[in-house]
């Protein structure tokens, strides 16, 4: 049975259907479906509950020095108050683990990992850091929410927000209820599928009144896990374990890093080839089915699709797609798939590469 989070009942009162999202019950929508939700979002600003994300405090001397040899993306650079998405490749070098990491002080950050990370390969990134440094968990403590959209900066601030952080950047922020009672947040700045996003992290005790505090404010609305899938699509945003596949290399994946430096994965990596790719496909009205066959023109098999929705701000479906990487595929080449039972053609739209 799927695990309960800080908002259920919010979300229940609010007349949500709730799905099973890993060990999570999560919205999908709210009664004016994911299509609102999703223009929304692009047009306003939308509260999207982010149970299942684990959060952890790392911490010791060097910190950041020793976690630089661990982590794909170098993070010598990261002042105090700023933010990076970061990643933990496994020993085979293929992609494990995708998070935020926040340094809060010399010596001291937060992390924030994907939901979409297997337990497997949490648990393992909790074993890797616990050999260096002193990794502590605060998942079970700390409620987490994302605000996004073309108006979050105003509603934040609306609510009570004095500094709103910048993409890269996190703050200490106070929100206010409508009885003027104050909760204290980190939130942290993030571009999210196009649009101004930022994580807010708080103890779970508040949560229900820190949601208060911005859904008061005018122009704001609950968005589910459709919206969030179908704003990530039209992007062409992959997911860890839905288009990311727990096989594929960071190059599979349109990521790169400095290999003069060390990092955890990097010998696997350096004798590891890309064989596949992945690509944003846009097709008419109807997404295509995960696991469809995607084709060049002339029957030739060359991918699968692996996620796709109907993205309302396109006007159009728009699928990932993992092909081949030897695959001739340019943005407005023309590649076909099954739509409910039809050959269709789409459109390439580009190559793809995740966010955390």
């Amino acid at each position: 049975m799927a695990e309960k989070g800080f908002f259920d009942e919010i979300h229940r009162e609010l007349d949500a259907k709730m799905v099973p999202c890993g060990r999570w019950s999560v919205p999908l929508f709210y009664p004016g479906g994911s299509v609102a939700e999703h223009r929304h979002t692009r047009n306003g600003a939308a509260v999207f509950d982010m149970s299942g994300t684990r959060c952890f405090q790392i911490s010791g001397k060097d910190a950041l020095k020793k976690l630089d040899k661990l982590t794909f993306f170098t993070c010598q650079q990261l002042s105090v108050g700023k933010a990076m998405d970061n990643i933990l490749l496994r020993e085979d070098g293929t992609v494990g683990t995708i998070f935020t990491m926040c340094r809060m002080q010399e010596n001291d950050l937060l992390l924030l990992l994907s939901k979409r990370c297997a337990d497997k390969d949490a648990d393992q990134l909790v074993k890797t850091i616990s050999a260096i440094l002193e990794i502590r968990e605060l998942s079970q403590a700390m409620a987490v929410l994302t605000v996004a959209g073309s108006k979050c900066q105003e509603v934040l601030t609306a609510a009570g927000a004095e500094n709103v952080p910048e993409n890269g950047s996190w703050q200490m922020i106070t929100l206010r209820d409508d009885e003027n009672d104050t909760f204290r947040c980190i939130a942290i700045g993030h571009d999210r599928f196009g649009e101004t996003a930022v994580d807010l992290c708080f103890n779970g005790e508040n949560a229900a009144e820190v949601y208060g505090a911005l859904y008061r404010i005018a122009g704001v609305e609950p968005a589910g896990l459709g919206a969030w899938e179908s704003l990530r699509i039209e992007s062409g945003i992959p997911e860890l374990n839905t288009d990311i596949l727990p096989d594929m290399l960071p190059q599979e994946c349109g990521l790169a890093t400095d290999m003069s430096r060390e990092f955890a994965g990097k010998a696997a990596l350096s004798t590891g080839e890309a064989a596949r790719k992945i690509i944003l496909l846009t097709l008419d009205r109807h997404p295509a089915a995960a696991g469809t066959v995607v084709k060049l023109p002339g029957d030739i098999a060359v991918g699968v699709v692996s996620s796709g929705a109907f993205c309302p701000s396109a006007g159009a479906a728009r699928v990932l797609c993992i092909v081949d990487a030897a695959c001739p595929v340019e943005p407005g080449s023309l590649l076909e798939c099954e739509v409910n039972g039809k050959v269709v053609s789409g459109q390439v739209a580009g190559i793809s590469s995740p966010e955390a």
